[in-house]
């Protein structure tokens, strides 16, 4: 039988081994064979990258920037944001990367890991991503720029920091005609964005195919504008309802209903938060929303929000989350639900318990589960 070694593997067999591999570790691994070496030159090796920032120590990448940061389409930054440096090294890094000479950025996605500092706003983060959204310098060092791609999709929904109307009216201005993927529901205090702001992003990104906000931004005339003509299809909408959201009109059975005839594909989460008051939950939940995640983590009693949920979302409901307190009701309304559900393929119980009994029968009516939470005192 012939021989094989290791340098005989396809190049593109080598370049998805290195991407699971830190930058050192390449670097090892470029000097074993010239098949390996050709692997670390390739472009395709360098389309996808993580940068860490959680030690102060960490920050080593502009060699990277200067040799491959031509080749990054999609970039993953995660950050502890309680050490200084570590944010300052962040910032330095999306500097880094609207200033490089050549720019094919399509993906960003920001993820902070620990906790604000105290009265910690984050400015200077929203600096940066308004230099990476809008438009680079026309020369770096004497160098001009080229601008081959534009954003595609933007994930912040792990920076909890305030992000504002300027912000994205710039990412709109500049990458109207390419981007699909925005989420800016993050975990800050305070919701600065306003719902005209996002109803000019809407109007303008005619691609946008995926959006996550907070209920307080979005609107009838906004959910009516995804079914303008000439526009890619919504297929994925979140909102996040919080306490401030309890003040704000409450979108109409009506409106729900048109946007549902026209996008049949479009799929709804829902997502309550612990602030949320329950007669709002009540207002907001309409039987005509294609509602596929439902998240009530109101920490109450939801056993007639199950109901509601299996009566009208059960052909679309795919993952649901509660966080509410046991009852002989409401091991019955998860029983109704997991009988009239077949879509579903998360169920997640938080704080109580169930009994053994109802686990086993949710279990054995749901068998396409991919995950679950579902405690028993046994």
């Amino acid at each position: 039988m012939e021989h094989k070694s290791w340098a005989d593997l396809p190049e593109h067999v080598i370049v998805s081994i290195f991407s699971y591999t830190s930058i050192p570790t390449r670097s090892k691994l470029a000097l074993v064979c010239k098949s390996w070496l050709d692997a670390f030159k390739s472009p395709f090796l360098w389309h996808s990258f993580t940068f860490q920032f959680l030690t102060p120590e960490d920050f080593k990448y502009e060699p990277f920037l200067h040799q491959h940061g031509q080749y990054l389409r999609s970039v993953y930054i995660r950050c502890n944001q309680e050490d200084k440096v570590n944010r300052e090294n962040a910032c330095k890094l999306i500097r880094g990367l609207y200033e490089l000479e050549k720019q094919r950025l399509e993906r960003l996605k920001i993820n902070f890991t620990g906790e604000n500092p105290l009265f910690y706003a984050g400015q200077e983060f929203v600096e940066c991503l308004r230099g990476i959204f809008g438009s680079p310098p026309t020369k770096v060092e004497t160098k001009n720029v080229q601008v081959l791609t534009r954003l595609k999709s933007v994930d912040l929904r792990g920076l909890p920091v305030a992000l504002n109307d300027e912000l994205l009216l710039c990412l709109a201005e500049h990458n109207a005609e390419t981007l699909e993927y925005l989420d800016i529901q993050n975990a800050s205090l305070v919701c600065k964005v306003t719902a005209s702001c996002i109803l000019k992003l809407v109007r303008r990104c005619r691609k946008l195919k995926s959006l996550a906000t907070h209920y307080g931004n979005i609107t009838e005339e906004i959910l009516l504008s995804f079914i303008e003509e000439g526009r890619s299809p919504l297929s994925n909408l979140s909102v996040l309802c919080r306490r401030e959201e309890k003040y704000g009109r409450d979108i109409s059975s009506e409106t729900w209903s048109t946007v549902r005839a026209k996008l049949p594909n479009l799929r709804v989460t829902l997502y309550f938060d612990l602030s949320c008051p329950m007669f709002k939950v009540n207002a907001i939940l309409k039987p005509e929303i294609p509602v596929s995640y439902l998240r009530l983590l109101v920490q109450a009693r939801l056993v007639q929000q199950v109901y509601f949920a299996t009566q009208y979302y059960s052909k679309t409901l795919e993952k649901i989350a509660l966080s509410t307190t046991n009852s002989p009701e409401l091991e019955n309304a998860l029983l109704h639900l997991s009988s009239a559900c077949n879509k579903l393929n998360e169920i997640h119980v938080f704080q109580c318990y169930v009994s053994s009994e109802t686990k086993v029968k949710i279990l054995k009516m749901l068998p396409n589960l991919k995950k679950y939470t579902l405690k028993t005192k046994e």
